[in-house]
């Protein structure tokens, strides 16, 4: 058998990041093919929000070297947080600034 169950034998199951053991059932992930725990999944393989500092699942706003959630970042307009499915109504301004696309100023 090959995979990471032939790899490694029950007692030895542990988070190749952190060395933490991995209870059978206890979510994972890998990384390379190793094991890799949630919570380091999280603290080192996650991007983190630019404004909360708190890793991002799912789906982020991106804007340069920037990862951030949506309910982070407000329409410097409006003042409106942005929404998952706000990609398309979402500008730049100033090169520092998000707003929606049909908010005057």
């Amino acid at each position: 058998s090959s995979g990471i169950n032939a790899e490694y034998g029950h007692d030895c199951f542990q988070c190749s990041h952190c060395s933490r053991k991995i209870d059978s059932k206890e979510k994972f992930l890998t990384n390379l093919g190793k094991p890799i725990c949630m919570g380091c999944n999280n603290d080192h393989f996650r991007s983190k929000c630019t404004v909360c500092g708190k890793p991002i699942a799912g789906t982020s706003l991106v804007y340069k070297e920037s990862s951030f959630h949506h309910a982070c970042v407000n329409c410097y307009v409006c003042d409106k947080a942005f929404e998952v499915g706000d990609h398309e109504n979402i500008r730049v301004v100033n090169g520092k600034d998000f707003k929606h696309a049909d908010c005057k100023k």
